[in-house]
This record gives structure tokens, sequence and C-alpha cells, in this order.
């Protein structure tokens, strides 16, 4: 596919409008996906960072997720990439769970099994190849976070992604509310350009 070259403001597309620009090779394009789908990540990892697996290793499991739903989503077959991301993030994360506590058979019975498919949704399966470089891709990012976020921004991070309010977290680092919502901002700036150096 060709790349084109995106000179405008990725606050003003759509997520469908970002999904196409980045399978077009605008690398920015999943800056800006990945800044919007922090709260859908830290909304499906509720629960699930009791059940063994640290909120660090979600957050970069949910970012492989969005990465594989940006690369495998189909526009124009009746579902949205909002639902489509949020079924394949949730898919991952359970899986995440699962293979953490394989061993000790702790996860609910009651949840959604990994091959349920809502509207035709995420199937990453489907493509192992292109899995496994998102993987890779995730990974480089998430070295990238380590070494471009400070060591206070990583801690709010990992809290906010484990479900915690500001003011909780404020609590728990011993720092103002102000300083929490300051720290997720440089966090959402910095993710914005981190994917591209990990291109």
């Amino acid at each position: 596919m060709q790349e084109v070259d995106f000179q405008g403001d990725y606050e003003q597309l759509c997520d469908e409008e970002l999904v196409e620009l980045y399978n077009c090779g605008v690398q920015d394009a999943f800056g800006e996906l990945s800044v919007r789908y922090i709260l859908v990540i830290r909304n499906r990892s509720a629960g699930l960072y009791n059940m063994g697996v640290e909120a660090e290793d979600l957050f970069q499991e949910g970012l492989i997720a969005l990465h594989t739903a940006a690369r495998t989503y189909r526009d124009g077959e009746g579902v949205s990439f909002s639902a489509y991301a949020s079924r394949c993030i949730r898919n991952r994360l359970i899986s995440a769970v699962r293979k953490v506590n394989s061993d000790k058979n702790r996860i609910n019975n009651n949840t959604v099994s990994l091959d349920y498919r809502d509207d035709g949704q995420c199937d990453p399966q489907s493509e192992p190849e292109r899995l496994l470089m998102a993987d890779e891709g995730i990974k480089e990012l998430m070295e990238l976070a380590h070494d471009n976020l400070s060591d206070m921004e990583m801690r709010v991070l990992a809290l906010y992604i484990d479900g915690k309010s500001y003011e909780e977290i404020s609590g728990k680092l011993g720092i103002p509310i102000k300083s929490c919502d300051n720290a997720m901002q440089r966090v959402r700036r910095k993710l914005k350009g981190l994917y591209r150096q990990s291109e």
C-alpha cells in the first residue's frame, strides 16, 4: 500500500480515519490511537490486576491488542473500530491472565470465551505472523516508554491502569492530585511520539 503524507491534526480525526492512515504508513496515527485507548485498556483491566498480572504487563498486553486491532480492522463490515478494539483488548487481557494462572486455575468460569466473536470481532489467531510482529513492536514501544517516562510517570501510569483514581494515586504515592494529572498529561504527550521511534 502506498504511504501517504499527512500534515493535519490527528486529534480531529475519527478512529477509523486514524486506522486507515496508520495502515497507509503514517506511524504517528498509532500514537494518537494509543493515547485515546489508555482509558479503554484501563477499564478492560479492571478486576484483572489482582489475578496475578502486574498493571504494567496488562498495559503492554492492551497495547499489543490495540495494535493488532488497528492492523486487522476492516471498515465497512458493520462494526465500529471502537467496538472491535475493545473486544480485542478484552480478549487479549483475559488470555494473559489465563496464561499466568493456568496452573492455579483461578480464572472465573463465567468469563467470555476467547473464541467468542461479536459482529466479526477480533480474531488475531488468523494472522499469527502479524500478531508476532505486533508483539515485537509493542515490546520496543514499552522499552522506549521505560527510557522516556520518568519513574514517577511510570508509577502513576501503572496505578491509573490498575483503576486507581487521581485521589487514590495521590494518597498512595504521597503527591498532590494536580501532580497526578500533570504526570498523566505528560505520559499521553510522550506516548504520541514514542511509537514512531519504535518503527
